[in-house]
């Protein structure tokens, strides 16, 4: 899959991020601004109406004392002591001294004074003034998530109006980037700001990858064909040497010479491959996986039945498709060589799955921490220090670039019985494979 999935759904772009970011600042400044606009709405019942209520309290206490009934405003009630005044009633008795707001029953302004031994009450009814408080903040609430929604809209479109010669610039690098060749990106991207600058570094970035390519795939093949002539005389001279008297020993180590010069002949048919355009050459068919297994049981059988070391090759399962002779057989070559140089006693196994090739051996147990780097280029396992087996550390290298290039996967498993080393073929039955016809 091309793009990570994120609990179940594929990650959010940059211009969904973009949008969600304005919508978020918006209501966030929406939510400070109604957040001011409650404190203000507390300030003035604290501070105004508490003062109005102070100056209501002053007047009936000089209307009391000369005598006089004191006036009530319009929704307001006075209570105490004497005087001719109403009791105070006795849901409001616990109010305490000072300006007082109810907001539950009854919602009213109280503010409380002693006078003459007793209180002096004023009473406000304010359930008018709570209902608007109430519809306030539900209408702020409102404009908070209007906010939010308008702000994701807005800032959609404009992200993807800002981000819009971005994406030209991703579309325009995909191309180049799936071209056979070096191509440049179009004029237009190519502007005076910050997403001109970056096209000039992606497209000197994907020079120097093409420039690259080219001189890696022209210094392979012309090593690769250029060790064909010495390779030629090689066996030019082992058929030769063939055509003569020549005792058992001799025409062994002639044999032998024979099979590696073909095995040679493999590899850089391989190199060749690397270097090539082409999926697969015309003269390496696809083969199914069993008779590639017969041809690498011919030729490295004799090597390890001359060790003292049972060599096996069986099927748990038929391995569907037609892979490269050339490139699944150098990856087998290369593990069988690791395993028959390397098991000193016991046995070489090689067993074809439903999913691919298993390679195991009795061979010692690698450690965990030389099972990765031992697919690097010259590099060797303690275990393969201290053995007599010539090698230079490139195989398992050789073995994970052809893998890697072909959508392979190769794994080590290692216990202490030996170590087995799994060619996985199959990863995707709809996908096509790179050497598949």
């Amino acid at each position: 899959m091309s793009e990570v999935l994120q609990n179940g759904r594929p990650p959010r772009g940059l211009p969904q991020r973009i949008a969600l970011a304005l919508a978020a600042l918006l209501a966030l400044v929406s939510s400070l601004y109604a957040v001011a606009i409650v404190a203000s709405v507390s300030f003035a019942e604290e501070e105004l109406i508490s003062g109005v209520m102070h100056d209501d309290m002053l007047l009936a206490r000089e209307q009391l004392e000369r005598g006089e009934t004191p006036r009530e405003a319009p929704n307001t009630e006075i209570y105490g002591e004497g005087g001719g005044l109403k009791p105070i009633p006795p849901e409001f008795r616990g109010v305490g001294q000072g300006f007082t707001e109810l907001i539950e029953h009854p919602a009213a302004f109280v503010y409380r004074s002693e006078w003459k031994g007793g209180d002096l009450m004023i009473v406000r009814d304010q359930g008018g003034f709570e209902e608007k408080e109430q519809t306030l903040f539900l209408v702020m609430v409102l404009s908070i998530f209007f906010v939010f929604f308008v702000g994701a809209f807005a800032g959609g479109w404009l992200a993807k109006r800002v981000m819009r010669p971005v994406e030209k610039l991703s579309e325009a690098v995909k191309a180049a980037s799936a071209a056979g060749g070096w191509r440049e990106l179009p004029a237009e991207l190519r502007t005076r700001d910050e997403v001109g600058e970056l096209a000039e570094i992606c497209m000197g970035s994907l020079r120097r990858l093409h420039e690259a390519l080219a001189r890696e795939k022209a210094f392979t093949g012309d090593v690769s064909h250029e060790l064909r002539t010495p390779l030629m005389v090689i066996e030019t001279s082992s058929e030769l040497l063939e055509l003569t008297n020549l005792d058992e020993r001799q025409q062994t180590q002639v044999e032998r010479i024979r099979k590696n010069a073909a095995d040679m002949r493999m590899l850089l048919g391989v190199f060749l491959e690397f270097a090539r355009v082409t999926e697969t050459s015309a003269h390496d068919a696809p083969d199914r996986v069993s008779g590639i297994l017969a041809r690498a049981e011919d030729l490295w059988r004799p090597f390890a039945e001359e060790k003292g070391l049972d060599f096996t090759v069986r099927r748990e399962a038929e391995c569907p498709g037609a892979y490269s002779p050339g490139m699944l057989g150098v990856v087998l070559s290369n593990l069988l060589r690791n395993a028959v140089a390397y098991t000193e006693q016991g046995s070489v196994t090689v067993i074809e799955t439903a999913t691919g090739v298993v390679v195991a051996s009795t061979s010692p147990p690698i450690p965990p921490a030389d099972r990765e780097r031992l697919f690097k280029a010259f590099e060797r396992g303690d275990a393969a220090k201290r053995s007599r087996a010539d090698g230079a550390g490139l195989g398992l290298s050789i073995v994970s670039r052809i893998c890697a290039r072909m959508g392979w996967r190769v794994m080590l498993e290692s216990t202490s019985e030996g170590n087995a080393f799994c060619v996985g073929l199959i990863t995707d039955l709809t996908q096509k494979r790179a050497d598949s016809l």
